[in-house]
């Protein structure tokens, strides 16, 4: 018992030592890191939303899939309109995500899913900084309060991975990873995560390429929906995963 306590106590030790290894290895030789993520927040049983990262070879970029939970995923000749929040409700994780690669003819490989506590906790670690010359938090970017007017999420998700890579957070980074390991349900494990984050402080945040599945937005009785060509799906990865 005593040993698992240690150990448990020296993780972020250890965790915080492997992020101030040197950088200058290239990636293709050090950087272990999943091909495809799928990544949740959620609110209990609330699903809050939806991306996808797509890393296909290690020169990048990694694409990210924002996934509107609005967005239709039959026909709209059924009885009910089957958006992507109702399939999690109804079927739950899994299912959504062997569903999603159908839709994006990809494979996943691993998921993430935050909890909106787990969410509030890292943002309490990392505290505030700057996103477009306004200060906020995790929590403010996840849910958006950081800003009134429309964003751009290819500017958004690199300023934001600016910031939480930026030097003064280094000493941050053992706590925010000791909440990953022991609060984030995941299949991935800390030392990915970790090469990931090392990826972006060597590669900078213009290796991030972001963008959501675009469609046609429709209003029926009050509640918004996307309907997107099959089509799209794919063409959204290859999009966010070629090269600029």
């Amino acid at each position: 018992m005593l040993k698992t306590v240690l150990i448990a106590a020296m993780m972020p030790v250890l965790l915080f030592c492997c992020a101030l290894k040197p950088l200058e290895a290239s990636v293709e030789n050090n950087y272990n890191t999943p091909k495809s993520t799928v990544i949740f927040w959620t609110d209990g049983p609330k699903l809050k939303a939806v991306n996808l990262t797509f890393f296909p070879n290690h020169s990048g970029p990694v694409g990210i899939v924002s996934v509107p939970l609005y967005v239709c995923l039959n026909d709209g000749k059924d009885k009910e309109t089957l958006t992507v929040a109702k399939y999690y409700q109804l079927h739950g994780r899994e299912p959504l995500i062997r569903h999603l690669e159908k839709l994006f003819g990809s494979p996943v490989e691993t998921y993430i899913s935050i909890d909106q506590k787990t969410l509030v906790d890292a943002s309490e670690v990392v505290g505030h900084f700057n996103m477009a010359g306004v200060t906020t938090d995790l929590a403010g970017v996840f849910e958006g309060r950081y800003t009134d007017g429309p964003v751009n999420l290819q500017v958004e998700i690199r300023q934001l991975a600016g910031a939480l890579t930026a030097t003064a957070m280094l000493v941050k980074l053992p706590r925010v990873l000791w909440i990953f390991a022991t609060q984030v349900d995941t299949d991935i494990g800390p030392a990915q995560f970790l090469n990931f984050y090392r990826l972006l402080k060597k590669s900078g945040p213009e290796v991030l390429q972001k963008k959501a599945v675009p469609g046609y937005d429709i209003r029926i009785e009050n509640c918004k929906y996307r309907l997107v060509k099959p089509e799209m799906w794919g063409k959204t990865v290859k999009d966010v995963t070629i090269g600029r």
